[in-house]
């Protein structure tokens, strides 16, 4: 919390006006744009290889209060589009080892799914 008040307080000194835009943008994100529904999110997370929003939550450490919201409420539309980025990723990434294992013979799938993230 500390740390978010002294963020807030450097960027209260660095406001310019033009920054007022970008501020009624974030609003306008968040309030006006459709969200990712949370069936659509629990799809997504799917795809992504987790059980749950709470486990995709757990594994990227968010608070589990978030986790339980974006599972319940879904999730705005500009986090929305990079969970998307990142599905259409991990999809070209999963073809492209099949193509690779089909050529080669050699599984990388399993090599990808033992490794730890750090």
């Amino acid at each position: 919390m500390a740390s978010n008040l002294e963020q807030f307080a450097r960027n209260s000194l660095e406001f310019r006006p033009s920054d007022v835009r970008l501020m009624l943008e974030r609003v306008h994100s968040h309030i006006v744009k459709p969200r990712m529904s949370a069936e659509e999110l629990r799809k997504v997370v799917t795809g992504l290889g987790f059980a749950s929003v709470e486990a995709f939550g757990d594994q990227i450490g968010l608070e589990r209060r978030t986790s339980e919201s974006w599972s319940r409420y879904g999730l705005s539309r500009d986090a929305a589009q990079l969970l998307l980025a990142l599905l259409n990723y991990r999809t070209r990434l999963v073809d492209a080892m099949d193509d690779f294992e089909k050529t080669t013979q050699i599984p990388l799938d399993g090599f990808f799914e033992n490794q730890q993230l750090p």
